[in-house]
């Protein structure tokens, strides 16, 4: 499979469609412009689930050869996402 590039005309055209969200993949490339016009146009981006159990099993990993309490590790799962997520143009 292919990667899929995203542009700020793709972006444009979602907007007039009335599109609220997107989902990102590993697959996914997001132009720079295209980051831009997500912000403007109010349009979330939304981390696949699959990048997000990866980001889950790292953390995991690390909190267990730290000993790390479970409430702690969920804190941390639950931040890192939401940081991963903003900073991906996204919630």
């Amino acid at each position: 499979m292919g990667k899929k590039i995203i542009t700020k005309q793709d972006v444009e055209k979602w907007y007039f469609e009335g599109v609220k969200e997107i989902y990102q993949d590993d697959n996914t490339i997001l132009l720079p412009g295209a980051k831009d016009a997500l912000m403007v146009a109010g349009i979330k981006m939304k981390v696949k689930d699959c990048q997000e159990e990866q980001i889950k099993k790292v953390i995991n990993e690390c909190c267990n050869d730290k000993s790390i309490d479970n409430s702690i590790r969920d804190k941390i799962v639950k931040t890192v996402i939401e940081k991963y997520m903003a900073k991906m143009g996204g919630e």
